[in-house]
């Protein structure tokens, strides 16, 4: 997964900003799943966003920080997933209630929900465990406009098969704060993908690891960037850290109150390669309508700050 990398400012047209201030205003109030999923529609008894934290002190002799990155400790992210393709491919992906997976769209084209497996609670993939849970998909929602051409709206949920048991190790992400463009923040992106190697090759780890770049704007626009439902993020004139087999991974933002928020899904055109580049992804809060429409029989957590 690591380098480095870049972006600047983006500007959102006026029906995208009225669509999300709406959805704001019902944030605001404790009925939004109600009023979006129906009267009846329950809510989970539980927070999202909320990492795993340890004792600084019994911390305290940190893992060095690698090139692009360090490692996570155990299940410091819970809603991270694997989602495995035909059983070959593994890519990234996050949990966002108690039914669907967040993912890119990119390596779904052609598959069935049956070649498609989620693993959830992983964090060594090498060592054999117990806590880790192994899910089948019942449905592959990729977004319609989504081609493999342009590349663009890499965005797609995946219903599992079963309800997901919400426990330390596994629990979900926030949902974006509606409106909120990021920019000048600090986005965190984790994986289970390492740099390039000297072959050109992009591996899997088996421990997955995050890093740290600021969330640009038109600094990083190139051709192919779309700042509308794209987001790009990175160092300007740096190596990216972020490769293709990144792909799916989450773009997250840490509030001010430690909770965790889902902003962007990493896309598969990033490229770790030799020449400085920054890294793009799938704006959340530009699909936020879509995500909801598409997960209205699931239940969301509490975001507490």
């Amino acid at each position: 997964m690591w380098s480095e990398t870049t972006i600047k400012n983006n500007t959102l047209d006026d029906d995208t900003i009225q669509e999300q201030e709406t959805i704001q205003d019902f944030m605001n109030t404790r009925s939004l799943f109600s009023f979006l999923f129906g009267g009846n529609r329950k809510t989970c008894n539980c927070r999202c966003g909320i990492p795993n934290r340890y004792d600084r002190i019994l911390h305290k002799n940190r893992e060095k920080r690698l090139v692009g990155g360090e490692y996570l400790r155990v299940h410091e992210f819970p809603w991270l997933a694997l989602v495995n393709v035909r059983g070959q491919e593994s890519f990234g992906g996050v949990i966002i209630n108690d039914r669907y997976i967040l993912t890119a769209a990119n390596f779904l084209i052609g598959v069935t929900p049956y070649e498609v497996k989620v693993t959830l609670g992983v964090h060594d993939r090498c060592v054999p465990d117990i806590s880790s849970a192994n899910v089948s998909v019942q449905n592959i929602i990729i977004h319609p406009d989504f081609t493999l051409a342009q590349r663009i709206h890499d965005i797609a949920l995946l219903r599992l098969s079963n309800i997901i048991p919400f426990e330390r190790r596994i629990n979900p992400i926030c949902l974006p704060t509606p409106g909120n463009s990021y920019l000048g923040q600090i986005g965190t992106v984790a994986g289970w993908a390492q740099g390039p190697t000297p072959q050109g090759q992009s591996l899997l780890t088996c421990r997955p690891r995050k890093s740290g770049l600021p969330i640009l704007g038109e600094e990083c626009s190139t051709s192919s960037t779309h700042f509308t439902h794209q987001g790009c993020l990175g160092i300007v004139g740096a190596l990216s850290v972020v490769c293709k087999i990144d792909s799916g991974g989450p773009v997250q933002f840490r509030t001010l109150g430690g909770v965790y928020e889902i902003i962007g899904i990493l896309t598969d055109i990033n490229e770790c390669s030799e020449e400085p580049s920054t890294a793009l992804y799938s704006k959340v809060n530009y699909y936020l309508p879509w995500i909801i429409k598409h997960t209205g029989d699931a239940c969301y957590c509490q975001k507490v700050y």
